[in-house]
């Protein structure tokens, strides 16, 4: 469309019967207008509709048409009038889809006053009784829903015309002026979204979603079943019905999709879910069976990841090149006790900060989910690369066999020296054995029941450094043993310095806290320097290798046991046993 001045626009803009809530032309006809004109007046009359009309505004919020970090156009700021065009425009038209947004924006612009919120909502009000549409139209009832979503935020934010908006939205449940996906979606949006709601209007919405249920297809099924469950819990009644059903759902889409690798995996995951939040022990039972049947046929397969930034490329060689100096400079001129101490104090970890991982905001237009070493999905990981986790492969790694293969073969790193250095230098060579009432000796002899692990570790890295062969099996007790060992000296020292170490369930009795209460304890965090806190969290929690889990529920393959993660433990291990730590624990007479 051309138009010649902006009185052919404004035209436009009144008789536009487009219910659409986004018209993806506007601003090209505005665009024109504006490169078209002379007037250095009307170009910013043009830009300000261009402004307003790459704004939308969805759930009473303001979104710019792009963003880029912290970057958006349009900005309000653009708008460098005060809003006074802006203003006249909210007066002078009349078509009520533009006399809502026009107030709409100015109630969200930092001049906001109560009476653009009120003229928003009678027109958006407006707006939506004199819409009319094929109740299969599904865009046009998308359009339906966020105008009334804008409605409704409005009115909550003023306190004005709430109550006609919500009875409105029960006149339109019985008739078919919108379909059901969209009096699900505004339903489930008045539950959440309302400040106080009114239990009347939530046992309506209940009884007809009840009701409903038995003739909806499986398509929108889920959604009004996950309502019920929301419009349960507001009116306090058991959610156990819908839970099941949830779950036969799930097991259902399964008649419909083939049965077979992650599309039974994520039914029969979602389905033993709801069961369990049916407390339904013989679904529950049932389904966990299959679904461990389900693992067999998935097939993960690795995809290499090739980096090709030449640049990225150049600066690695430079870095691995500066560390080998380093390195050998450090091995070549020092006795093993300051090597071992190079591992500890040396910065060759990631910044805590990277551990927690945020999800890129391209990733919110797909649903991923992250399978651990067994094949359950984890919840704490959101499915792309790592950056703890490359650090630690790609830097953290080849540091520490620098250290340690160049210390093997110097003789400056053995069995022995550890063994003497983890005596003289660590808390682990500390006595805190005490006698009891028994005139027994009581307590640990760290160093004695490390002994074992750390020789067979020691062993096994010397033969990979001297003859370039590596065999998992031969590494399976080294790291299993030294992996519990691991946990135990992490509740020893939270136990002498006092940090919490069980807990009192609501039956009565004591339990161990769990490996991530231990490391998040505020007393061990004080002590403990926050990188070594992330990097003991990477190594043992399912924020990262989840070591102690896959070992002590035998989730690892004779694969996994890798020599990465044998360098991983014995820096842990030096690390951990940095300190000097005073007992507690008194001879105990009787």
């Amino acid at each position: 469309m051309n138009f010649q001045n902006l009185e052919e626009y404004y035209n436009y803009l009144e008789s536009d019967t487009n219910f659409k809530f986004l018209d993806l032309n506007t601003y090209k006809y505005i665009t024109d207008l504006r490169d078209k004109v002379d007037e250095e007046h009307i170009k910013k009359i043009c830009s300000y509709e261009l402004f307003f009309a790459d704004f939308s505004i969805e759930k009473g919020i303001l979104i710019p048409k792009f963003q880029i970090g912290a970057n958006a156009y349009p900005r309000l700021e653009l708008f460098d009038d005060n809003f006074d065009y802006i203003k006249t425009r909210a007066n002078s038209v009349n078509n009520p889809k533009y006399k809502a947004k026009y107030n709409h924006l100015l109630w969200l612009s930092p001049i906001k006053h109560i009476y653009f919120a009120k003229q928003a909502i009678e027109n958006y009000f407006l707006l939506l009784q004199n819409s009319s549409f094929k109740v299969e139209d599904n865009l046009q009832c998308l359009s339906f829903a966020k105008y009334f979503k804008n409605l409704f935020i409005l009115c909550q934010a003023v306190d004005y015309k709430k109550d006609e908006v919500k009875q409105y939205l029960v006149s339109h449940l019985e008739i078919e002026k919108i379909n059901e996906f969209t009096k699900y979606s505004l339903m489930e949006f008045i539950a959440k979204n309302s400040k106080k709601i009114d239990s009347s209007l939530i046992q309506i919405f209940y009884e007809y979603s009840k009701k409903t249920i038995e003739k909806l297809d499986s398509r929108i099924l889920e959604n009004y079943l996950n309502l019920l469950v929301i419009l349960s819990q507001k009116q306090k009644l058991p959610t156990s019905e819908f839970h099941e059903k949830l779950g036969d759902y799930h097991i259902s889409q399964l008649k419909i999709e083939k049965n077979q690798g992650f599309i039974a995996f994520h039914y029969y995951t979602k389905a033993l879910e709801e069961y369990k939040n049916a407390n339904n022990k013989e679904k529950i039972e049932q389904t966990a069976v299959l679904l461990e049947q389900a693992k067999k046929s998935i097939d993960l397969k690795k995809v290499p990841f090739e980096f090709k930034d030449k640049k990225f490329s150049k600066s690695l060689s430079k870095i691995q090149e500066q560390l080998m100096l380093k390195v050998t400079d450090i091995i070549e001129n020092n006795e093993s006790n300051v090597i071992y101490s190079y591992l500890i104090v040396e910065k060759i970890l990631p910044k805590a900060e990277i551990l927690k991982e945020d999800r890129p905001l391209s990733l919110d237009l797909v649903s991923t989910f992250t399978l651990d070493i067994n094949k359950n999905i984890s919840k704490n990981k959101s499915g792309f690369i790592n950056p703890y986790s490359f650090y630690i492969n790609n830097y953290s790694l080849y540091h520490i066999w620098l250290v340690v293969s160049k210390g093997i073969l110097s003789g400056k790193i053995s069995f022995e020296s550890l063994i003497v250095y983890l005596k003289n230098n660590t808390w682990y060579g500390q006595d805190f054995t005490y006698i009891d009432t028994n005139k027994e000796i009581q307590g640990f002899d760290w160093i004695e029941l490390l002994s074992p692990s750390l020789q067979s570790l020691i062993m096994q890295t010397e033969i990979y450094t001297k003859t370039n062969k590596h065999n998992p099996q031969d590494c399976i007790l080294a790291i299993d043993s030294l992996v519990l060992k691991f946990e135990g000296l992490l509740r020893e020292f939270s136990r002498m310095i006092g940090a919490q170490t069980i807990e009192i369930k609501e039956s009565g009795t004591e339990e161990r806290i769990n490996i991530d209460k231990l490391l998040d304890n505020e007393k061990l965090k004080e002590l403990i320097p926050k990188d070594d806190i992330a990097f003991f969290k990477f190594l043992l929690t399912s924020e990262g290798i989840n070591l102690r889990n896959n070992i002590a529920h035998c989730f690892f393959k004779t694969k996994n046991y890798t020599l990465a993660n044998m360098l991983l433990l014995i820096v842990a291990l030096l690390r951990l046993g940095n300190y000097i730590l005073k007992s507690t624990e008194k001879e105990i007479t009787p």
